[in-house]
């Protein structure tokens, strides 16, 4: 064999190999993406750290709902958010719904929190409709303007829970199961 067909063969076997290892890559993703449908609902998760969120005050996010009804962000320091980033198309988020509608139900005539189903999508026709033939009753908004940058992620489901002093004490990504029994007595701490 010459040395022109040598590396010509050289060429060849890489580009091969390049091209198998990036769709197996690609393969892979797609493989982790489809686990998400079976993924267990999860403990929740709570941190010991506080994280303060120094743009809660300034930020100029506004969460409205289909009925035209809005909650400002920073209106409403004094009391324990509770937000949940979802969109209908996500089977954790659809998972963890059942569990959320009933941690709303006991706590929803507590005026010292505040619940936030936030559509990521800004589908809010869509998202609210879901919510009613499911049969839930949580309090479901789009965001309008931009949220605090220790809000962001990557991934929905996504819980964030900030105490009455604007502190984040819960920021988890993935599917919640709520009825845990320790959720509860969690949130009941956090509004004394």
């Amino acid at each position: 064999m010459n040395k022109k067909t040598f590396h010509i063969i050289l060429g060849i076997m890489t580009s091969l190999v390049l091209i198998t290892g990036i769709s197996l890559y690609a393969l892979g993703n797609q493989v982790n993406e489809l686990k998400t449908e079976n993924t267990p609902l999860t403990e929740p998760d709570y941190t010991d750290s506080k994280t303060e969120i120094q743009a809660l005050g300034k930020t100029d996010a506004v969460f409205k709902n289909a009925k035209g009804e809005k909650i400002v962000l920073k209106d409403i320091r004094n009391k324990v958010i509770f937000i949940n980033m979802w969109a209908t198309w996500c089977p954790p988020c659809k998972k963890e719904m059942p569990s959320l509608n009933n941690l709303y139900n006991k706590l929803k005539s507590n005026p010292n929190i505040v619940f936030i189903m936030m559509d990521v999508d800004g589908k809010l026709k869509q998202s609210t409709s879901y919510i009613k033939e499911k049969g839930f009753s949580l309090p479901n908004y789009i965001v309008e303007g931009n949220l605090p940058e220790e809000f962001s992620t990557n991934s929905i489901p996504t819980t964030i829970i900030i105490d009455k002093s604007g502190k984040m004490v819960t920021k988890h990504i993935g599917g919640v199961d709520f009825d845990h029994p320790e959720m509860l007595p969690f949130i009941q701490n956090l509004l004394k």
